[in-house]
């Protein structure tokens, strides 16, 4: 028997949505938000009097060069936030909702509907007839079942391997995927998995959909240079460290987007960003160094205040030898002080982190915190170890947009007598020395989340197994504990489970949860329909130019 489920998301227990929506009110009343009880072009409708206007070039200005446009192989969300343009998954969220509302819900996309079986481990989709990629060719239950197996079946003749790696944290559990009919496909896997509707969209592990004909006739490399989807924009051009430009689709399925074209320019260096935005060289700037904020408002740009389901943390390399001492990691997260760190210098445009979850998780609770700024507590666990001040020597590898709140930690951590070198890196070639840590790298600079609270098994596989056999160092009682979790049926059942897992990681101090910015846009006042949500990415097909 199949249970029908509704184009939305599942509700949480009512208690912990409660909680959470307490906190993040309290949130948005300290930035200072405004008109958040109006979906996005409806606010701006508001303020201005006016309905969205056709045409025009919006520009972006990025934080960093994005990575590779094939969805199964691409990382970053500065990637995302273009490439969801062109590829659509099965279903989207509703990226419109304002923050303070929660989470977005999970809505009908490429797939007009779909059925859950009660045991949580089949999933069918019923496909949107009449849908074209961007080369001409059909969308159709085969497409998504040729994408598919690109990552999971080693006997296709298009699988890849890479995109194997990429993407087995998502569907490593699927048994078969199997076309129906013309538009209806049906996933089964050998688990039960309450959150795959909610990994569909999400911006790493990208489950959008490419043409299978751009992908014959390009290539598993070439994909990337010829990105070909069904989004409400188009792939024209690359030029690497200067653009990306996208245009309107005009035969998109939806509601067709008001801009003629989108353009998004890396600028890495934060005083070139803000002169570009400032000169109206850019319309929209993500990553604003906090000092350059108040500015800004005075000048009349729009602050869009939002923590997102964004959050700054270190992950340990298990196979350096002070990672693997739990007093050492217990000892740097009381070392740090957190709630100095946002003050001071992220001018109070952020929140201090004490969870692996972020705000916009299901399963976060304020109350949960794996441990207070205690520069005592950690010298005595260090010496209660048997550590003499100066003997705890390691590296932290990060990348250069977060080196000042590193220095940060560096001077917190010199506080209890140890000594942290800084290795500060270009964000692409920061990524690419992920997987090869010397020995003396002991922690590593991530800045992202999910708001599944599934990000807690992802990050444990993603940061603790691969990272020097973490497994067999922290607590054995994670693992079964995530376990439990992720094989609940129930989503109110899940969440207390996966809350219970997350307290055995904080008390193994297993991630080090640092900030959550509150700012991480900024608009031209002529920008118009643009909402970020409690999400990492935005929809720009809502967005227009007002003259």
């Amino acid at each position: 028997m199949n249970l029908p489920l509704s184009p939305s998301s599942v509700p949480a227990d009512s208690a912990t949505d409660a909680d959470r929506r307490r906190f993040i009110a309290g949130i948005a009343a300290s930035v200072g938000v405004v008109s958040l009880g109006l979906p996005a072009v409806a606010q701006a409708q508001a303020q201005t009097g006016a309905t969205p206007r056709k045409g025009g070039t919006l520009i972006v200005g990025l934080s960093g060069e994005p990575s590779v446009f094939d969805p199964n192989r691409q990382f970053s969300y500065e990637t995302y936030r273009i490439d969801k343009h062109i590829y659509e998954s099965l279903v989207a969220e509703d990226l419109s909702r304002p923050f303070k509302e929660g989470p977005p819900d999970v809505v009908p996309a490429l797939a007009e509907s779909w059925n859950i079986s009660v045991d949580a481990t089949t999933f069918t989709f019923k496909l949107r007839r009449g849908v074209k990629f961007h080369d001409g060719s059909d969308f159709d239950a085969e497409a998504v079942r040729f994408n598919v197996r690109r990552f999971t079946d080693p006997a296709f003749e298009f699988y890849d391997t890479r995109s194997n790696a990429t993407m087995k944290p998502v569907y490593g559990g699927l048994k078969e995927v199997t076309v129906l009919d013309s538009h209806t496909v049906r996933f089964v896997f050998g688990h039960p998995y309450i959150d795959f509707l909610r990994l569909l969209p999400q911006g790493n592990f990208v489950s959008g959909i490419f043409s299978p004909a751009a992908l014959r006739k390009h290539g598993q490399d070439g994909l990337a240079e010829h990105p070909t989807g069904t989004g409400p924009y188009r792939f024209v051009a690359r030029v690497r460290n200067e653009k990306t430009e996208l245009v309107r689709n005009p035969d998109y399925w939806g509601a067709k987007p008001h801009l003629d074209k989108l353009i998004f320019r890396p600028i890495n260096d934060d005083a070139t960003r803000l002169s570009a935005l400032r000169s109206g060289q850019i319309d929209i700037l993500s990553k604003i160094p906090a000092d350059g904020v108040e500015g800004l408002r005075k000048a009349g740009f729009t602050i869009h205040d939002s923590p997102g389901a964004n959050q700054l943390f270190l992950s340990w390399y298990f196979g350096n030898r002070f990672a693997k001492d739990k007093a050492v990691r217990q000892a740097f997260v009381k070392a740090i002080d957190r709630e100095g760190l946002v003050k001071s210098l992220f001018r109070g445009l952020a929140f201090p982190s004490y969870s692996i979850f972020n705000w916009g998780s299901t399963a976060f609770d304020p109350a949960q915190k794996d441990a207070t700024y205690d520069p005592e507590g950690a010298r005595r666990l260090l010496a209660n170890a048997g550590y003499k001040p100066g003997e705890i020597e390691f590296s932290i590898i990060t990348y250069t947009l977060q080196q000042p709140v590193i220095e940060w930690i560096q001077r917190d951590l010199a506080k209890v007598g140890v000594k942290i070198n800084i290795v500060s890196l270009e964000w692409l070639t920061y990524a690419s020395k992920l997987n090869t840590p010397t020995p003396e790298t002991a922690l590593f600079t991530m800045e992202w989340g999910f708001i599944t609270p599934y990000w807690l098994k992802l990050a444990y596989d993603t940061y603790i197994v691969s990272r020097g056999g973490g497994e067999k160092v922290v607590d054995p009682q994670l693992a079964p504990a995530i376990a439990r979790a992720a094989a609940q049926t129930a989503e109110a059942r899940a969440i207390d489970e996966w809350k219970k897992a997350n307290l055995i990681a904080q008390r193994d101090a297993a991630f080090v949860p640092l900030l959550s910015p509150t700012v991480n846009f900024i608009a031209h006042k002529r920008v118009k329909g643009f909402n970020v949500p409690l999400q990492n990415f935005y929809d720009l097909s809502t967005v227009w130019l007002d003259k």
